[in-house]
This record gives structure tokens, sequence and C-alpha cells, in this order.
């Protein structure tokens, strides 16, 4: 009989899933040749639902988090509850709970077969995507990062829930990571604030070549940071929840980006450190917010 007051978790269905997933030549060949890779059922139910949980703890004030939260404005107007105009979580790797899935064994295991053992998280969010969300539209991880070598940075992104093109699933473009370019990105239209986008769309990132990828809770996509990639709309009237981390291996280096196409959001990112009152370069701002995950941390 249960305990009143206790909470009881549902019966794991993933709960006895090895704690290491060895990837076969032919996954490595079609994330080196296409840009990304899914891996079903990677993630576990019982991990799943606990990050559920500590989103809904916070949103409600219930825990204290070193989180920053990010609101979808235009629901936030609304006088919505929170986990209705909550559209993301970032900076998650100190979170207690969150931190276990960016330290997920079978999660490294993967990791560790395309940049090495040592291995740093640099960046990570837990995504809800509330519906009337807007798209994403397509862009390069790579943006962001003042990282390289850029084959020794990875993008792992797991569903929560179950998604779709109808809440706004991932989309990408195959093959695209293969030009070796890094395209200039902006404010593009129907796409959320400091969501940038590249600026070619049409011509880059058509229709027609876009691949949508449904995916089930614990369904894990990997993603080159070249990769041509967005996601459309939450169009549905429940949430689209996923969480994302970003791996490097240790090796990698800063580079400066000034005289390239990164050298404008840095200046961005820069300034409003400013305005906070801390005076750091970008690359700094990148070396605070990261987590050694596994193995040994040289340059990162």
């Amino acid at each position: 009989m249960p305990i009143k007051g206790l909470k009881v978790l549902p019966n794991p269905v993933f709960s006895e899933l090895p704690q290491n997933y060895r990837l076969s030549e032919e996954q490595k060949s079609f994330y080196w040749e296409n840009g990304y890779l899914v891996i079903k059922e990677l993630i576990d139910f019982t991990s799943l639902y606990s990050y559920k949980q500590r989103f809904l703890q916070i949103c409600k004030g219930i825990v204290d988090s070193p989180v920053m939260i990010v609101k979808e404005q235009a629901l936030f107007e609304k006088n919505l509850k929170p986990e209705e105009y909550i559209n993301k979580l970032q900076e998650i790797l100190y979170d207690d709970v969150f931190m276990t899935y960016g330290e997920h064994p079978r999660l490294l295991d993967v990791i560790s077969q395309f940049i090495g053992d040592d291995i740093t998280a640099i960046h990570s969010m837990f995504i809800n995507k509330p519906p009337g969300t807007a798209r994403h539209p397509p862009h390069q991880d790579l943006f962001y990062f003042p990282i390289r070598p850029v084959d020794k940075i990875i993008g792992s992104w797991t569903a929560v829930d179950h998604v779709n093109k109808d809440n706004g699933c991932l989309y990408v473009i195959p093959k695209s990571h293969k030009q070796d370019i890094l395209y200039p990105h902006g404010d593009v239209p129907e796409a959320g604030k400091l969501y940038h986008g590249i600026l070619n769309e049409e011509t880059l990132a058509r229709e027609h070549a876009r691949v949508s990828l449904d995916m089930a809770p614990g369904d894990t996509v990997l993603l080159h940071p070249r990769l041509l990639h967005g996601s459309g709309p939450n169009r549905t009237q429940r949430h689209r929840k996923a969480i994302t981390v970003h791996f490097a291996s240790s090796a990698c280096e800063y580079v400066d980006v000034r005289g390239s196409v990164q050298e404008r959001l840095a200046a961005d990112v820069q300034a409003a450190a400013t305005r906070r009152g801390l005076r750091v370069s970008y690359q700094d701002i990148w070396k605070y917010k990261s987590k050694q995950v596994k193995g040994v941390r040289s340059n990162l």
C-alpha cells in the first residue's frame, strides 16, 4: 500500500539498459557522411522522468537551480503559468539533476567513439517548447562556438517527449556539413529573438532537402556542428520537451573569432556581459560555463 505523500516513479521501461553502447561501423560512417545519426532508446525512461520533474520543480520555484531561464516573450505577455511560457533552460551542467544527462555513461560512451575519452561539455539546454513557440530557423551550431577543430565537437539532442513535425521536431539537411563552410547568421523572419539563422535559407535549406526527425522519448540524435538544421513551430496543444548538450574533446582550443562571421555575435555577448559588470573575453565566457565530464581536462 503506497505511503501517503510519497512519490512513486512509474515503472522504468528502459532501466535495464547497459551502461555502454558500442556503435557499428555503419553507424559511424553514416554520421561522418550525413552529419547526423539517430540512436533509438539511448537514454532510459527513469532519467527522462527525472528531467521532466526537475523542470517542473524549477517552474514552481520549489528548488534553487543555477540554470538560466529563457522565456517565449509572446507567451509570457499573456500571463500564463511558467510551464506555458518558459521556452528553455540554459546552462544546466551544474544543476544536480540535469547534470546527470551530460554525465550519462551510456551517452558518454557513444560520444567518446567520435571525439575521444577526454570530454568537456561546452553547452547545455533543457528545451520545453510550449504550444505557440516559434520556429528555430536553419542554422549551424558552430556559429556559437569559439572552439576548434570542428570535427572534435559533437552535439547530442534527446527527445524527452514524443516529437514530430506537428510539435516542431528537428529537421536536418544531410551532408550539408561537408561544405566546410560556416555561413553568415543573423535575425531572420518568423523566428524568436536570439534564434539566429543562416541568411540565405531559401538557397541552402530548401524545404525539399529537409529531413524531419520524428523521435520517441529516449531517442537521441548526434549532430555535427557544421550541419544545417532547425526546428518548426509547435502547433499542437502539448509541450515538446528535449534535452541537449554539446561536447568537445578536451584537447580542442579556443580561437579568436575576430574577422570571421562570428565576430558580431561575440561582440554582442561580450557587451551583455559588460553590462552585468563582467569584463571577460568571449572565449572566457565559454570556458567558465563548460564542465569536464570524462577523462582529463587540458585546453578547454
